[in-house]
């Protein structure tokens, strides 16, 4: 247990629903090298093995029910999912993507997409994605990720051309940002050129400039920036979450700092390796300026990527004064959430008086 105030906070306990015996996780040969945690290769590969066995579907069931912790490291797991259903079956391949991860067989589809066809299947990929506008945003951030594949890492022809294409788009105005944030993404982490054998490009990163490559380019493209520069920060840093705060207060504009603090936030998210109990100890090391709002975008991330019950577990153990602001976060996601109405209902069940009912009159 954990000490929270004056009380404890309980273990998490995550309310697991059942799965078809043919599905389980535990009968499946490649789950051994898929959970495990130290060696992130191994775990793609085998990834990639199971898809290529059961096929899209299955493969995705099994990892959404099994113990593969829904954090970053999760998510490029399932990125091979997408991966293996564009080359199998094309553009359609997007139909038969699940919202699991953080939307990641979304990403892995677009990127092998953009990688075989061109921008002109990045929208046509995108544009399936638009009835809904959580999904819409997830494929345009993978879009991101894809161009920025495609111009070999040269960001400022990516961040062109992700306005090329998005700033026309008038339904959801967040969609450029949302190209321009899986550009400076795929900038640091190199989603998409992973086991290529190919030697990382990666000009538009440097080791003696933590607000590099934001204070580079203009306004229009700050938020897409900021909100990935933390992630930076803390590389450069070696992991030291206390020297990455300092270093996003120092931005010099609040605006960006809030950015930045937002992002240290989805930095210790993976940090808790599914595992929501551990965001309270985590977050205070972003310092009691940041303490709060860390909780909040932990619940958030949490759901984000398939941790529905996570993300309400930490809203029900916050302190009682930051309850309004959680569980505001996690309803307008469970509202957005592209599941059924029924599904809807029994997550606004989970959630404590007075906030249950208020998720509840709003699906």
């Amino acid at each position: 247990m954990i000490l929270l105030g004056i009380g404890l906070l309980i273990p998490f306990e995550k309310n697991t629903p059942p799965v078809a015996k043919t599905l389980a996780w535990e009968d499946q040969p490649e789950m051994k090298d898929i959970l495990n945690p130290n060696d992130q290769e191994v775990r793609l590969k085998a990834a990639r093995k199971l898809v290529e066995r059961v096929d899209v579907e299955d493969a995705l069931e099994i990892l959404e029910h099994s113990p593969l912790p829904h954090t970053g490291e999760g998510h490029l797991v399932v990125h091979q999912i997408g991966f293996y259903a564009y080359q199998t079956y094309g553009v359609d391949s997007i139909l038969k993507c699940k919202d699991y991860f953080l939307y990641a067989c979304y990403h892995g589809t677009i990127i092998e997409a953009a990688s075989d066809a061109g921008f002109e299947a990045i929208t046509k990929m995108t544009d399936k994605c638009k009835e809904s506008p959580v999904r819409y945003f997830q494929c345009v951030h993978a879009a991101g990720h894809a161009i920025m594949a495609m111009w070999n890492y040269a960001l400022p022809d990516t961040l062109k051309t992700c306005d090329d294409l998005y700033e026309g788009e008038t339904q959801f105005p967040e969609a450029l940002s949302s190209c321009h944030n899986g550009a400076f993404m795929e900038n640091l982490f190199g989603v998409h050129d992973w086991g290529e054998g190919k030697e990382a490009v990666r000009d538009w990163l440097k080791d003696d400039d933590p607000y590099f490559p934001c204070n580079f380019f203009p306004e229009k493209y700050q938020k897409g920036c900021w909100l990935n520069q933390a992630a930076r920060i803390y590389q450069m840093n070696n992991g030291d979450l206390e020297k990455t705060t300092e270093l996003c207060e120092g931005s010099g504009n609040e605006q960006y700092t809030a950015w930045c603090m937002d992002n240290l936030a989805r930095q210790i998210h993976p940090l808790t390796n599914g595992d929501p109990t551990k965001s309270f100890e985590l977050c205070q090391k972003e310092g009691p300026n940041w303490y709060n709002n860390c909780l909040v975008v932990n619940a958030g991330s949490f759901y984000s990527v398939g941790g529905r019950d996570e993300a309400i577990f930490i809203c029900k153990n916050v302190p009682g004064a930051l309850k309004p602001e959680c569980y505001q976060r996690v309803i307008g996601q469970i509202i957005s959430d592209p599941i059924g109405k029924d599904q809807k209902a029994q997550l606004c069940q989970r959630i404590e008086q007075p906030f249950g009912g208020q998720c509840s009159s709003q699906i």
